[in-house]
């Protein structure tokens, strides 16, 4: 957690230093939830749920002056992102693996991977209602926990999970109701998280190993400060869909 307080203050210290710029620079809270694979292990499915939360900075802009709207923006995030994978209660036979351990167990795999996510990206905004937006986000890994056959794996016994994660992300929004905003959002890892050896299965007749990659996609809710309220009428507002900022 000491690698989150110091983005943490890190961040804060950008955003008093911009309070002076409310016209130029808008702030933002973001919450939700994701769900996880990690692509690369014998985990099939986006079945790991967790949390992703945290602030963000926003620099609205327009390419020409010309332009009436600023309908381009950047922004920094960070973030608190749970990632990883999970099997529950596979039933092992004797040919699924040489482990002797296996004919035991249900097979139950957890994996939990919490990072601090600084994302940078680029939206597009149409209509004041509906962005999209594109970047890179650069994680920071600071605890994670495997568990796998009712046993927690250590780096003894697993390849050791890289600090750094660099991941595509893809933004979608849409506006809620003034400065309410819900979102979705897809990130994938450029560079893998670790590299694993995986021993002879049922499924997998030949011992081999495996780089793996982070797959998340998280529904989220953002509410966005430093844009004025809509000061039209109600029916005016609902007919022509006018938002101010």
């Amino acid at each position: 957690m000491k690698v989150f307080y110091k983005f943490l203050l890190f961040f804060m210290f950008i955003a008093v230093s911009f309070n002076g710029y409310g016209q130029l620079f808008k702030g933002e809270v973001l919450i939700g939830g994701n769900l996880n694979q990690v692509d690369g292990d014998r985990v099939v499915g986006y079945k790991k749920a967790g949390y992703c939360g945290g602030l963000g900075l926003v620099f609205p802009f327009r390419f020409s002056p010309k332009y009436e709207t600023k309908s381009w923006s950047a922004s920094m995030q960070i973030l608190l992102c749970q990632r990883g994978a999970r099997q529950q209660n596979y039933n092992f036979n004797i040919k699924d693996t040489n482990f002797q351990y296996a004919t035991q167990y249900k097979f139950k795999y957890r994996l939990q991977l919490n990072y601090v996510c600084l994302p940078f990206m680029l939206h597009y905004t149409d209509k004041e209602r509906y962005s999209i937006g594109m970047g890179l986000s650069y994680n920071r890994l600071f605890s994670s926990k495997e568990i796998e056959f009712d046993i927690p794996q250590t780096y003894d016994s697993v390849a050791h999970f890289n600090s750094s994660d660099f991941m595509f992300v893809c933004d979608l929004r849409c506006r809620i109701w003034q400065k309410l905003k819900a979102g979705f959002r897809f990130e994938y890892s450029i560079t893998p998280i670790r590299s694993r050896f995986f021993h002879p299965s049922e499924y997998n007749k030949k011992a081999e190993t495996r780089k793996q990659y982070n797959n998340t996609i998280s529904l989220y809710l953002v509410y966005v400060f430093n844009e004025k309220k809509s000061d039209l009428e109600a029916e005016k507002y609902k007919k022509k869909n006018i938002y101010y900022y």
